[in-house]
């Protein structure tokens, strides 16, 4: 995937679908499928025009976002995206009204198609809106096309609500809406080795300070790593039976024995399974961390059962 900095040329014909993609949710999704399906056609790039900051820092409404910059680039990517545009929200950029908006959009790829949500904004006030994209280009073969809202359980889906349910934990209603289940890019570094030393493999993650925070608790999950993935648990939060108050994503992996410290891995969450609890002594824990390793895989080998089985005392 190429990225081009919004403003520099780039030789390429391109398909724009639009927006900041911030939490790259289905809605979103279906924009960048138009987007694809129109460069196929076109014999065109597929490219994401999107920002690398967060806009809302500059307006003083700053709030945690759901993945970073680099997190969006592998939901995008995922999504088939071949060029992503990107632009730094600033001053600079925030007094571009739509017309100079466009007038560097232009400048810097061939514009074949231009793709968006029907309630896209852009320029300053966001005064540019769709009736402006047709008049823009009204006068070239540039295809202008918009795509509906989609909604969940009747509602429009929307970067609040997986902001919401995220924070709550909940993260199968947020996968029902994301173009793929919520995750975490993170270089493993080193810990205490207590779960090692327990017979349960870890990988510890820092998350970004700016990313939202996920609640915590223990989560069902899947780490990708070298190109393979495994199931694993990861405890988000902090480790109460061992008297340690630090906040930290540390993942227990199934069928897995390794050195992995300094790697990169994608972390993705599908299900809270509880709270963090002080269990008294690491053999407690441990007998819990059996349980829940049985209720991972029971999850992933049979996710229409929502039972697990029952724990011996």
């Amino acid at each position: 995937m190429k990225l081009i900095e919004f403003g520099k040329k780039h030789s390429s014909e391109a398909v724009i679908a639009a927006g900041f993609f911030d939490c790259v949710h289905k809605g979103h999704g279906a924009v960048i499928s138009q987007a694809a399906a129109t460069a196929g056609r076109l014999g065109a790039e597929c490219a994401v025009l999107t920002f690398r900051n967060d806009p809302s820092s500059l307006i003083g409404k700053k709030t945690k976002q759901l993945y970073t910059f680099e997190e969006r680039l592998s939901a995008l990517a995922s999504l088939g995206v071949q060029t992503v545009i990107f632009a730094d929200f600033d001053k600079g950029f925030m007094s571009l009204n739509a017309k100079d908006f466009l007038d560097k959009l232009t400048s810097t790829v061939e514009v074949k198609a231009f793709v968006c949500g029907k309630d896209y904004s852009f320029g300053k006030n966001a005064e540019g809106d769709v009736k402006f994209l047709h008049e823009y280009f009204s006068d070239t073969a540039t295809e202008i096309r918009t795509v509906e809202f989609l909604e969940n359980d009747g509602i429009k889906i929307s970067s609040r609500l997986i902001k919401n349910a995220v924070a709550e934990g909940d993260v199968e209603k947020a996968n029902t809406m994301l173009s793929e289940p919520y995750f975490m890019l993170g270089n493993v570094v080193h810990a205490h080795k207590r779960g090692t030393g327990m017979g349960f493999p870890t990988a510890n993650i820092i998350p970004s300070a700016d990313k939202l925070a996920l609640k915590e608790g223990v989560y069902a999950t899947r780490l990708q790593l070298d190109g393979k993935v495994y199931s694993a648990g990861t405890n988000v939060g902090t480790k109460p039976t061992f008297a340690d108050s630090a906040f930290s994503v540390e993942s227990y992996i199934l069928d897995f024995d390794g050195d992995i410290y300094g790697k990169t891995v994608k972390l993705s969450f599908y299900k809270r399974l509880r709270d963090i609890s002080d269990f008294g002594s690491a053999e407690a824990l441990g007998k819990q961390l059996e349980y829940d390793t049985l209720c991972i895989r029971k999850y992933f080998s049979d996710k229409t059962e929502d039972k697990y089985p029952k724990r011996e005392q």
